[in-house]
């Protein structure tokens, strides 16, 4: 009988005699979570199942499972994980038993076949999880750096996502601007996760555990953002042994370290970047840096009850008196998180969270420019997940937000505009995922979300997911869903921009909208590597963008004007498809991707290509293994150009004495186009021993054909044949840096 056949046996099986050892005797449990023995962090996606009747689930997001309801008596345990030893342990169990096990793997070497290859795909197996992508930190820094490994440079690699700029670490995600993308540290929201100028996104590698990235069709438990998610867990840190690292490169130094503490650990990591003295060193003046400090404390209090407390804090400074320049940009979060196991079939997490965002500029001196932006960002939430069976779960939970957005601007020491938002957003959801059949598995649910400032308060948000099973892990898939957006950053569709201010909508326009079409294939093959072939459609709707009236920036705006006196709602459609080929592991690992794009906004009754529509966009992404103590790592990116609005001339305008240079632009947005983008980066790692401990030497080369890629044109008007002057990005830009592990 052939495996097809066997399984279809099982399941007859199963579903035929399910109902009557129910009736027969008291089902016992199996729960607890999923832990790595030399360090006891927790470990997500980790597959546990009993091997004899074929019943298991997957770790959570926490590393807790539970299987239910089992039949009392003598049952094989086992446990798989990628990189660690196969568990397999015999446990007895009584009628109604309620076994509570903490599972603790032993890591080992990373095999091209075998049990501890199994765990992450036989995931797949279980869950609808629609345009998902799971990196771990080992992938992340494999990928050539510039000076560091970046997490949001890495994702700008992944087909479907495409960055502003060489300078820009935004996520542009299938054709939906920066500002739709629901960006999460431990469950709270960051709004600008980057530091000025874009080259260094916020998050330190050393501190994080797990990241997983949606490109769209989300379920219902995330709302807020009319794109994608990604949601960053950060590491509890290491409760057996004090362990920690630290590394220099030619732009920045880092450090971290993960102590234990009574039931648990305390996890600090910190970087600083040299800009400010490098220069010196040259005999000029740049008088810029910046920092982060990222960490978590976490502890178990009891078997069913652990808590973590984690945080971010990160500023961007420049004060440059010479050019009378001041300059400060800042992210600051801070969560306090509650896991409570309720009963084995009730698994809980509770957070209480604030985040702070704060940009603040001056130019020019007393009578000069001041501009300000903030953002307050008080959270409370809920997520509650009831497992029925190994194949039917229902999750749901509640989300309450206190904002609040301040913007200021002066100029010439007079408030040209003033804004202040307090609302209140708000949501509840529920989601039931389950498997239909052994062929069927859905992921149904419903958001209801809340907001204060819109004018109607109630906004459902209906989602469905389904995965249909064609063959050995070969999959169809489809999602769909409605997501709705209450706060936005506006775009300017005629010049590029290094940092976006917040606002929230009010009663005179309407809340952001978008719809999500997912369909694709999926194949995993050879236990480490899969093929993903996905299309989308998409439809967005109530977008911000500035009106054409910013020729008169010398006159006072005034105070909480109403939003669309400022700006203006547009529409768009987006759609395409996607190739992406993953390889995970081994000794050749990475990926290509390829997207074909389409992004397309309506405005005034002109349908125009957005700033950031692409036609086709391929990434070559892969680290190769040179011996036991060589790596080499390359990235090559081609894309064709992105749209532009050709400025056609400049006139005067006079105020008195002032005189203001305007720049007229042409009438049709965005008709010509940049030319085509590429880059190649390549990068060479070493390692060795160094006083005893695991070391690294990196070298890296961005640009290493210094192609002169276009960020943008600029026009010089004071001759009598206007001038075109190409503004380039990133030239070749060779780093060395050198890490050691303790």
């Amino acid at each position: 009988m052939n495996l097809v056949n066997t399984r279809r046996l099982f399941w007859f099986i199963t579903w035929s005699f399910f109902p009557i050892w129910i009736l027969l005797a008291q089902p016992a449990s199996i729960s607890g979570f999923v832990v790595d023995s030399t360090s006891g962090e927790s470990m997500i996606s980790a597959n546990v199942y009993l091997e004899d009747i074929q019943v298991g689930s997957t770790t959570n997001a926490e590393g807790y499972y539970v299987i239910y309801p089992i039949p009392p008596g003598e049952h094989e345990l086992v446990c798989h994980y990628l990189g660690y030893q196969l568990y397999r342990k015999q446990v007895r169990l009584e009628p109604g038993e309620k076994l509570h096990l903490v599972i603790h793997l032993q890591p080992t070497l990373i095999q091209a076949q075998g049990d501890t290859i199994v765990a992450e795909s036989e995931a797949v197996e279980r869950d609808v999880q629609i345009s998902q992508i799971k990196l771990t930190t080992r992938s992340i820094r494999q990928a050539p750096q510039l000076g560091e490994a970046d997490l949001f440079r890495t994702l700008q690699a992944l087909p479907g996502v495409l960055s502003e700029s060489d300078f820009s670490t935004g996520l542009v995600v299938r054709g939906g601007n920066t500002d739709q993308n629901l960006i999460m540290l431990d469950g709270i929201t960051v709004y600008n996760p980057s530091h000025m100028g874009g080259l260094f996104s916020n998050f330190l590698l050393e501190a994080i555990k797990d990241v997983r990235f949606i490109k769209g069709g989300f379920p219902a438990e995330y709302g807020g953002r009319m794109s994608a998610v990604l949601n960053v867990i950060s590491k509890e840190g290491n409760r057996k042994q004090l362990v920690g690292g630290a590394a220099v490169s030619m732009l920045s130094s880092q450090m971290n370290m993960e102590i234990p503490t009574g039931k648990g650990a305390l996890l600090v990591a910190g970087r600083r970047t040299y800009f400010d003295q490098a220069v010196k060193l040259i005999g000029e003046e740049f008088p810029y840096y910046f920092y982060d400090f990222q960490g978590s404390f976490h502890q178990e209090i009891t078997p069913y009850d652990r808590i973590t407390v984690s945080g971010y804090f990160g500023n961007d400074v420049l004060n440059w008196d010479d050019i009378n320049i001041d300059l400060l940009w800042g992210n600051r979060t801070l969560s306090a998180h509650w896991q409570h196991v309720f009963s084995p079939r009730l698994f809980s997490h509770f957070m209480v969270a604030a985040s702070r965002f704060q940009t603040s500029v001056e130019f020019g001196g007393d009578e000069g420019v001041e501009a300000e932006n903030r953002i307050r960002d008080n959270t409370l939430k809920g997520d509650l997940t009831f497992f029925l069976s190994p194949q039917n779960d229902i999750k749901f939970g509640f989300e309450v937000k206190r904002l609040l957005f301040q913007y200021r601007s002066v100029f010439d020491n007079r408030t040209m505009l003033r804004i202040r938002q307090t609302p209140v957003e708000a949501a509840f959801y529920v989601q039931n995922s389950r498997q239909l059949s052994p062929r069927w598995m859905m992921n149904i649910g419903l958001r209801m979300s809340y907001f204060s400032g819109s004018r109607e308060l109630i906004h459902p948000e209906p989602r469905l997911a389904l995965k249909y099973k064609l063959g050995y892990k070969e999959y169809l898939n489809f999602a769909t869903g409605v997501y709705r957006q209450f706060i936005h950053t506006v775009q300017d569709e005629y010049s590029p921009s290094i940092s976006n201010d917040w606002f929230a909508i009010d009663p005179t326009v309407s809340p952001g909208r978008s719809y999500h079409f997912v369909a694709g294939y999926e194949k995993h093959l050879w236990g480490t590597t899969f093929i993903q072939i996905e299309g989308y459609y998409k439809i967005l709707e109530n977008m911000l963008t500035y009106r054409e009236s910013r020729s008169a920036v010398d006159e006072a705006l005034g105070e909480d004007i109403p939003v669309n006196q400022l700006f203006v709602n547009n529409s768009g459609r987006a759609y395409g498809a996607e190739i992406f080929i993953h390889k995970q592991y081994g000794r050749l690992a990475g990926w290509i991707g390829y997207s074909l794009g389409w992004a397309k906004k309506h405005l005034d009754g002109d349908t125009y290509y957005a700033s950031f529509d692409r036609r086709h966009d391929l990434s070559v992404l892969f680290s190769y293994e040179l011996g036991r103590r060589w790596r080499f790592s390359s990235r090559l990116n081609y894309g064709t150009g992105y749209p532009y609005t050709r400025a056609l001339g400049r006139y005067e305008e006079r105020d008195g004495g002032r005189v203001e240079h305007r720049i007229i632009f042409d009438e049709k947005r965005n008709r010509f186009r940049y030319p085509a983008y590429s880059r190649w980066d390549v990068g060479f790692t070493k390692y060795f021993r160094l006083l005893g401990k695991s070391a690294q030497f990196d070298i890296q080369v961005v640009n290493v054909m210094n192609r002169k890629n276009i960020f943008f044109y600029q026009w010089n008007f004071e001759e009598d044949q206007a001038i075109r002057e190409e503004v380039t990005m990133l030239p070749i830009v060779p780093t060395i840096g050198l890490r050691i592990n303790f």
